[in-house]
């Protein structure tokens, strides 16, 4: 830091703390980022519900706000920001669809569908794996 830099007390002040050993608080994730807190909420659900599926059945799910009649097949978890979640996956006829919604909105309805494929879908675990994956690098 030059000699001039010094003449901002905001520098100075900002320098100290850099070169001091005050420690790093960290905060829990649903204050820094509550999309990302939902979504291993979310993954932790999912995980323990999928325990309860047999063989014929995988994870699905009804948004509560849109209705009865949208059950879809949950292939999906994201979350962008600090506030949204975005469900992908495939209804009943094999048509793909994705469901962005804010945090404050998210009512949803976990439910076993019967699986589209010869072997069903198990979610939960691999989005956890991804996301241990993605804090590992």
């Amino acid at each position: 830091m030059s000699k001039n830099e010094y003449n901002s007390p905001f520098n100075l002040i900002t320098k100290q703390l850099k070169d001091s050993s005050v420690p790093k608080i960290e905060l829990p994730l649903y204050k820094t980022n509550p999309a990302a807190w939902t979504h291993e909420k979310l993954i932790e659900y999912i995980k323990d519900f999928e325990t309860n599926l047999d063989n014929e059945q995988e994870i699905g799910a009804n948004l509560v706000s849109f209705g009865n009649n949208l059950v879809f097949h949950i292939d999906r978890i994201d979350y962008y920001g600090p506030d949204i979640i975005c469900f992908t996956g495939v209804d009943n006829n094999n048509s793909q669809l994705q469901l962005i919604q804010h945090i404050s909105q998210l009512n949803v309805l976990l439910m076993a569908v019967p699986k589209l494929d010869e072997k069903p879908r198990r979610i939960g675990f691999q989005i956890f794996e991804q996301e241990e994956t993605k804090k590992e690098q």
